[in-house]
């Protein structure tokens, strides 16, 4: 681990290209994060954040996303890790330019080779950069494995103070609002601040969640075995950054009874939702929760047509985009996978039992004499 002036290198940060750099940071009173580059070490070249630049819990999860632990290179005879649809950081060559972005390994071509000289192809599509929806081949040299970890102490020191300031600024909001809303004197206003929950008429711009345009017309795929305070933004910025795909995502109310809730993504082609679905439905891995709960495909079936929900009444809450809630791919082979594959067979399981209930009741539905109830 490389080390200046007390800096250590110990992360990636994705710059403003969408570029993945070896850096540090350090936090100046609380109130700066500044972002050092190991390979451009003078200070013209550090990003600067202020706690003052971020308004929004959105962008303070948006920062966080931007660092992760150092990506690791591959020797030639791990090879075998790499596998379809898995995400990795990879070289990508323009010219002389060497930087580092993010792809999907479309396709592996494996070819018999010894230990010391991998022989095999990789078809990478890329998610950012000038290569950007462009799938290209190369090498295992030019792979490296993303890394999951904590988030560095810094970082996280750096988040709960812009956090704090988020909270104290809304609660100064809400005792403005508080004192402007007492000054009428009518009935219905004094009755609303008890009792009554009143929603704003959505203007064409608020009904769009991004992701898909506004027609009678989407593409969607049901999801089942989800926590029920996911947020569906998360969920939207999940999808996006492991397939390159903007959709819609919904989270559906559970019974109090149910410990899970059901969802949807929605997208405007069946050529966008047929990659978001094999990305989900791949064996390689599963897409988790940080609790563990891994995400099921509630049909095998691709849905079309329109999806009749009040978007209104599904519309992303910003307070349940939390760290703590954060998504992500468990791969095979990992001890977190073999559990995760124990709650979803649990799940299934589940299921399959209701599914059962449900045809034997239909059956005797069906079968009841419907006059029997008038028989003396």
């Amino acid at each position: 681990m490389a080390n200046f002036n007390g800096v250590d290198f110990n992360l990636e940060y994705r710059s403003r290209d969408d570029a993945w750099y070896t850096c540090g940071v350090v936090l100046e009173d609380g109130k700066q994060l500044r972002v050092k580059f190991q390979d451009f070490i003078e200070s013209h070249f550090d990003e600067v954040f202020s706690i003052a630049d971020l308004s929004t819990h959105h962008e303070i999860e948006q920062l966080i996303r931007k660092f992760r632990p150092v990506s690791v290179p591959l020797e030639d005879n791990e090879c075998s890790k790499v596998i379809e649809g898995m995400k990795v950081c990879a070289i990508y060559r323009r010219g002389e330019e060497v930087l580092y972005f993010d792809a999907i390994v479309d396709d592996v071509h494996y070819i018999e080779h010894t230990p010391e000289k991998c022989l095999c192809t990789y078809l990478l599509f890329w998610q950012n950069g000038p290569g950007k929806g462009n799938i290209t081949a190369t090498t295992l040299e030019d792979i490296c494995l993303i890394m999951d970890g904590a988030i560095h102490p810094k970082v996280s020191d750096f988040v709960n103070f812009a956090k704090q300031k988020l909270k104290i600024s809304s609660n100064e909001k809400s005792d403005k609002s508080q004192e402007s809303g007492n000054v009428g004197h009518s009935s219905r206003g004094r009755f609303s601040a008890g009792r009554e929950r009143s929603f704003p008429e959505l203007s064409d711009q608020d009904r769009d969640l991004g992701g898909v345009n506004q027609t009678d017309h989407h593409h969607y795929v049901m999801l089942e075995n989800l926590e029920i305070d996911l947020c569906p933004l998360l969920m939207m910025d999940f999808i996006q950054e492991h397939t390159s795909i903007a959709a819609q995502a919904f989270v559906f109310p559970s019974l109090l009874a149910e410990t899970y809730a059901r969802g949807a993504i929605m997208v405007d082609s069946i050529t966008k939702l047929r990659r978001i679905y094999d990305f989900i439905n791949n064996p390689n891995h599963f897409i988790t929760s940080f609790s563990g709960r891994p995400w099921v495909i509630a049909e095998d079936k691709l849905r079309s047509g329109t999806l009749n929900i009040n978007l209104q009444s599904f519309q992303p809450k910003h307070e349940n985009y939390s760290t703590n809630r954060e998504l992500k791919v468990v791969r095979s082979g990992t001890e977190e996978y073999r559990k995760s594959k124990q709650l979803k067979d649990l799940y299934l399981e589940l299921r399959n039992h209701i599914k059962g209930l449900v045809q034997r009741f239909s059956m005797e539905e069906q079968n009841r004499d419907p006059y029997g109830f008038c028989k003396l």
